[in-house]
């Protein structure tokens, strides 16, 4: 889903994801006032050490906590992929009184105030709750972009519950050496050969929380346009223990995530064919990990393979199905393959 300051991103679909149309995207438009200042960035700077990798791998327990609490109330979304592990319907009456779409902003909240710990992020969604100045100055771009996206105050009201069921909750934590293994596989196989073409989409450098709650729909939220590391993703792990680079494959979807929500937006011909609902965040979605191996075929083949096995399983279909799981969207590939032989030199 795709969310942004301007606001735009992957698994923010109408405030801040993926969905050409989703709450993301206006959500970031609507919020782009809050980022002036810088406020983002400077909560990017407090999510995790400094380090020398452009994108970094971390872990949130702030996340962790909010995205378990999602899960646990089972609510997966409507688009291909689950927006988190559990599938079946909410079987709770609050999971059932926020599992319309008009509450896909909470699956964005952690990326909206990455820096906060568990119970920070839990006030601020119950600052947002109501009408109350934030108590933390850092929560004041989350509580807005809530309450934008959420302007009936009985709406909100139900995020009390939600975020007194996040304070209940503590995963344990990933395991170091795991976030360790990540990123240096990250480093070594694919930072230098998606260079051009991240630099290309101004998301030079940023942070990939990855979150066990998650599933195979991440987040992406593209912050400040004028500062080109001011981007956070959200990826999970898969169920499948074997497939131990699924982090990575999941994280290169959603860095083309930016780039597909830019073209259908600009595409008419597919706005008047998908309109800008289910259907048309449908087939971003799928458009995203199709243009995802795309863009691995050109600058890092050997790790093609892999990418296309992931995805085939994420739809849950044999490795060898990418192409009847993803065929090319006939009015976006076009000029996503156009715009990856203009960001990504070939090896």
């Amino acid at each position: 889903m795709y969310a942004r300051i301007v606001i735009y991103s992957s698994a923010q679909r109408n405030h801040a994801s993926r969905r050409p149309d989703g709450p993301c995207r206006r959500s970031r438009r609507a919020l782009a006032a809050l980022a002036l200042a810088g406020l983002t960035a400077s909560l990017l700077a407090g999510i995790a050490p400094a380090a020398e990798a452009q994108w970094r791998f971390s872990a949130s327990p702030a996340a962790a906590a909010w995205y378990a609490a999602v899960d646990s109330l089972r609510l997966a979304g409507h688009g291909p992929f689950p927006l988190v592990r559990s599938k079946g319907e909410p079987v709770s009456s609050l999971g059932r009184g926020i599992a319309d779409e008009r509450f896909e902003i909470l699956h964005f909240v952690p990326l909206y105030f990455p820096s906060a710990t568990s119970s920070a992020l839990a006030d601020a969604v119950d600052d947002a709750a109501g009408n109350a100045t934030p108590r933390a100055p850092r929560s004041q771009f989350a509580v807005g972009a809530i309450r934008r996206a959420l302007p009936d105050a009985a709406d909100r009201r139900r995020l009390a519950e939600l975020a007194a069921l996040a304070r209940r909750i503590a995963p344990p934590p990933l395991a170091p050496a795991q976030l360790a293994a990540w990123q240096a596989a990250w480093d070594s196989r694919f930072a230098a050969a998606l260079a051009p073409f991240l630099a290309g989409q101004r998301l030079d450098r940023g942070v990939a929380l990855v979150v066990p709650s998650l599933g195979a729909e991440g987040r992406v939220f593209a912050g400040v346009p004028a500062d080109r590391s001011d981007n956070l993703i959200a990826v999970g792990v898969p169920l499948n223990a074997a497939d131990i680079d699924g982090p990575l494959y999941a994280a290169v979807r959603e860095l083309c995530f930016p780039l597909v929500s830019r073209v259908a937006e600009s595409t008419p011909a597919f706005r008047r064919a998908a309109g800008a609902g289910r259907e048309a965040a449908r087939r971003a979605s799928l458009a995203a990990v199709r243009c995802g191996a795309d863009l691995l075929d050109r600058v890092r083949p050997s790790e093609a393979a892999g990418y296309r096995r992931h995805w085939s399983t994420a739809l849950g279909g044999p490795p060898s199905a990418f192409d009847q799981l993803y065929p090319p969207d006939t009015l976006l590939s076009p000029r996503l393959r156009a715009a990856l032989q203009r960001f990504a030199a070939p090896p």
